[in-house]
């Protein structure tokens, strides 16, 4: 098995009676994980979002108005804006920016084992059956009619290491999770490509996970975070784990029982996908929300959506300040030299 790479070249969401109230509370409550903690999870589904748009690339850049005349002189794609070290989210600086061009993106879904949580009592179901708790990377932000999308799905570009081999970058998510799991050899220049990320299913990692309410405007609105931390220190007990780990792919073919599993914050993504329409995954989605009622769904999002009015500014891959643009080469970054790759 590997994971399916594709050449690059309005979500209604579902709508349900469960009180959300009570299940935001239900989880703040029994996680445990109002503050911050870095606790082990399991990878338990990787997602294809399709080919997503991507936000502008960012660099602090040093140097005076000549600098950045001469930088888009040699690349008009290119633009400066002042803004915070993208390395440093504390320094302000003068930022580089130029465009990146869509690129096939996926989400990971966590499953904590050390956390077991009985949602189904919201949907309708009385057997007491418990689920580890489940965590999307990536966030998710809020679009005005479109609903919640992920925020950072994570792009499958790759580059040529310092071998001259294409790989992920060493900085790249699936890389430093591959590397934790010992899949590649870090220090060696081993290489890891897209077509090898199912390998990190069912891999055992250390994430900082928090749940809690985030107050804005006087309002509180759930909230989870999520990220990679490392692996497992050595000696570390792998959590038991029953569910079996999957991916959905655009392609298909993909179980009925996995669909039901993604949350509205992906399907909404994997609908924005510029190779949505037409796809195995968009025939299979539809078939599912035509057959199916509202009973059933036990992984629909739980977090709050705020009004639009409490929505921070959506994001956008132009910046508001940036210089009219003329057709202009490819960009030649070190960060988006993927142009020649091969997936």
């Amino acid at each position: 098995m590997a994971f399916k790479t594709v050449a690059v070249g309005k979500s209604e969401g579902r709508k349900s009676d469960v009180d959300y109230d009570a299940l935001n509370a239900y989880v703040v409550e029994n996680a445990g994980l109002e503050q911050a903690e870095v606790i082990p999870g399991i990878i338990a589904a990787i997602v294809d979002l399709g080919i997503q748009e991507q936000e502008d690339a960012q660099v602090a850049f040093k140097g005076d108005a000549d600098d950045e005349a001469a930088e888009i002189e040699k690349n008009p794609g290119t633009y400066f804006v002042d803004g915070v070290d993208p390395q440093n989210p504390k320094v302000l600086t003068r930022l580089k920016c130029w465009p990146q061009r869509p690129q096939q993106s996926v989400a990971f879904a966590v499953d904590f084992p050390s956390i077991q949580l009985d949602k189904g009592q919201f949907f309708g179901d009385d057997s007491g059956e418990t689920k580890p708790l489940r965590l999307w990377l990536g966030g998710s932000f809020f679009i005005k009619d479109v609903g919640m999308v992920v925020g950072r799905p994570t792009p499958l570009r790759i580059k040529k290491n310092t071998a001259g081999k294409w790989s992920f970058d060493k900085k790249h998510l699936c890389y430093k999770m591959a590397a934790a799991a010992k899949l590649v050899d870090a220090a060696k220049d081993g290489v890891f490509l897209p077509q090898d990320i199912d390998k990190l299913l069912g891999k055992a990692f250390n994430f900082e996970a928090q749940i809690y309410y985030k107050t804005s405007k006087g309002k509180d609105y759930y909230t989870e975070n999520v990220k990679f931390v490392s692996g497992l220190p050595r000696g570390t007990p792998i959590p038991e784990y029953d569910l079996t780990p999957f991916v959905v792919e655009f392609d298909g073919p993909n179980k009925e029982e996995n669909l039901k599993q993604l949350r509205n914050h992906i399907t909404n993504t994997i609908k924005r996908a510029s190779n949505y329409e037409g796809s195995a995954l968009a025939t299979e989605l539809e078939n599912l929300y035509n057959s199916k009622s509202e009973d059933g769904d036990t992984d629909g999002d739980e977090q709050d959506v705020p009004e639009p009015e409490d929505t921070p500014p959506v994001r956008t891959t132009k910046a508001a300040a940036a210089p009219k643009k003329t057709k202009a080469k490819p960009v030649k970054e070190a960060d988006d030299s993927d142009d020649d790759a091969p997936f």
